[in-house]
């Protein structure tokens, strides 16, 4: 009888060491703050002349200079705020159409939110961005008056302008137009304009708008001289998409392997699998740059 008192004195003893250590593994938690956010506010670039459209899926959150994660739009982030601090909001886009790759666009400034705490409560916030200022920016077409400033190089049907104003243009007066019409028709374009990537940036892109009832393929060939340049390399095939979109396609890398002096755009349309016509509309193709 006193080895089984004197057992459970030991067992409630090493209960009551337990129950502190309990509460150190376990702290009380604090209530976060809830910022809600639906998408980013657009505005305009001052002394910047460059299309506003853009297509920010994400966004990389910090508060006081402290990373929280990264959410999809529209999302509601929770804050583990005290007192007065910083959200500090960058707007993230998938690149080369890929939904696996998401990451910060340089180019887009980041929106700064100062707030109170509010534990437990849910603050709706629209965060604002807009190009920084000293982007540089290269047109390769955005087909003012309708100017293509493309060539075909293969294939047997061409890049052209279209001006009606319903669902074919984008912005502006005319917009890029490939029509398929039968089994066998393709279409491979060159722009006319050469343009520089620059090697002393870590990024650089190519953005353009389109909407398209086939799949298409965009790359870049590398100019050498005015005598030597490659094949097309084709960075990303884009699938079909019945809606305008922006699209990112990120070309830093391929000039840092190359090494060109000069660079050429190149659109590639195709019929789908069981396709016998479709169009694809393309507007606004710009190179980005600091």
């Amino acid at each position: 009888m006193r080895k089984i008192y004197f057992g459970f004195l030991v067992l409630f003893g090493c209960f009551l060491i337990v129950l502190p250590g309990c509460n150190l593994i376990n702290p009380h938690e604090n209530t976060p703050t809830y910022i809600h956010v639906d998408s980013f506010v657009f505005t305009s670039t001052p002394n910047v002349n460059i299309s506003n459209s853009h297509s920010i899926t994400t966004v990389y959150a910090y508060y006081n200079n402290i990373g929280i994660g990264t959410f999809d739009l529209p999302c509601t982030i929770p804050v583990m705020a005290t007192g007065t601090g910083t959200l500090e909001l960058v707007p993230g886009i998938i690149q080369d159409g890929l939904n696996s790759l998401v990451s910060t666009y340089p180019y887009y400034t980041s929106d700064d939110y100062s707030f109170a705490a509010q534990p437990g409560k849910i603050i709706n916030h629209n965060p604002t961005t807009h190009y920084y200022t000293d982007i540089k920016k290269t047109t390769i077409s955005d087909f003012t008056f309708g100017n293509t400033n493309f060539g075909m190089t293969k294939g047997n049907r061409q890049i052209v302008a279209v001006y009606n104003k319903d669902s074919l243009v984008f912005e502006g007066d005319a917009s890029g137009e490939i029509i398929l019409q039968a089994v066998g028709d393709s279409s491979v374009d060159s722009s006319k304009i050469q343009f520089t990537i620059p090697l002393n940036q870590n990024q650089a892109y190519i953005e353009f708008n389109y909407k398209s009832s086939i799949p298409f393929y965009v790359g870049l060939s590398a100019n050498f001289s005015s005598y030597i340049s490659t094949d097309p390399y084709y960075l990303a095939g884009i699938a079909p998409n019945d809606h305008w979109e922006k699209f990112y396609l990120q070309v830093s890398d391929f000039a840092g392997r190359a090494q060109a002096t000069s660079y050429a755009f190149y659109i590639k349309a195709v019929l789908g699998s069981g396709q016998t016509n479709g169009r694809l509309l393309i507007d606004n193709i710009q190179l980005v740059t600091f």
